[in-house]
């Protein structure tokens, strides 16, 4: 008996006769993914503000600007971006938000952000806060960049910052129930199939005619009933007519 080749046609009628079974597979993994995430999950809430950052030669505030802006102005901007992340993440600035904020643990406030410049060449820095509460997080963001302005220029003093953006709200980043339920109810189909595409590769009998053509290189020169099966249903067709007990 030669080894059954598997060709992707075998694939997908195997998907087709169990496509039932596939169905349920994927409904009860995408359901269980689903509440787990809604019910047993702590939801986590990002909001993010901005500040810009300058010199103090480019901008000075939002209505006034200088007329002449060189470009070494600029670099120093841009150089100087890099020089207020590493301020805004030193532990002086998260004491004195802890003050603002009423809070005395400003180590937890300090894990709880994110400052990093918006990319290489902008003078933006966005800084994001995250909690499990959606209103403290659009507020904390908000008064940090707040305390930011005024904490860059103290440290600083050639250095201005003006807030850019505030946070109008906060988005929910964890859990990300949505594509968790779709990510667990197609991996749920998958795993589902491998295991029924392997007990079928584990089940050498033989399921008619075709499949003995497939498995054998012999001619197939025809095939023999299953009398036991054929007397069974015979049997019982004769009975529900009074056969058997009539005396015939």
């Amino acid at each position: 008996m030669e080894e059954k080749t598997i060709n992707i046609m075998d694939l997908v009628m195997l998907a087709w006769r169990k496509l039932w079974i596939l169905i349920i597979a994927t409904v009860v993994c995408a359901v269980a993914a689903f509440g787990y995430c809604k019910f047993f999950l702590t939801p986590s809430y990002s909001a993010t503000s901005s500040i810009l950052v300058t010199n103090g030669a480019v901008i000075t505030s939002y209505e006034e600007t200088t007329d002449k802006i060189s470009g070494s102005d600029i670099s120093a901007s841009l150089y100087l971006a890099d020089t207020v992340v590493d301020i805004l993440n030193t532990p002086d600035i998260y004491i004195e938000l802890a003050d603002a904020l009423g809070e005395d643990d400003f180590q937890s406030l300090r894990g709880g952000f994110s400052v990093a410049r918006r990319s290489e060449n902008t003078l933006f820095i966005d800084i994001t806060y995250s909690s499990t509460d959606a209103v403290k997080a659009k507020e904390t963001a908000n008064i940090f960049a707040d305390v930011a302005c005024d904490y860059i220029p103290s440290f600083i003093p050639s250095a201005r910052a003006n807030v850019a953006s505030t946070a109008t709200g906060a988005s929910q980043t964890y859990p990300r129930t949505t594509m968790t339920t779709a990510v667990v109810g197609i991996l749920g189909a998958a795993v589902t199939y491998v295991v029924l595409f392997i007990i079928e590769s584990m089940n050498r009998s033989i399921k008619g005619e075709e499949d003995f053509a497939n498995s054998f290189d012999v001619p197939l020169l025809g095939s023999v009933p299953d009398f036991e099966n054929v007397e069974a249903s015979g049997y019982r067709k004769y009975k529900s007519r009074g056969g058997y007990g009539n005396g015939y």
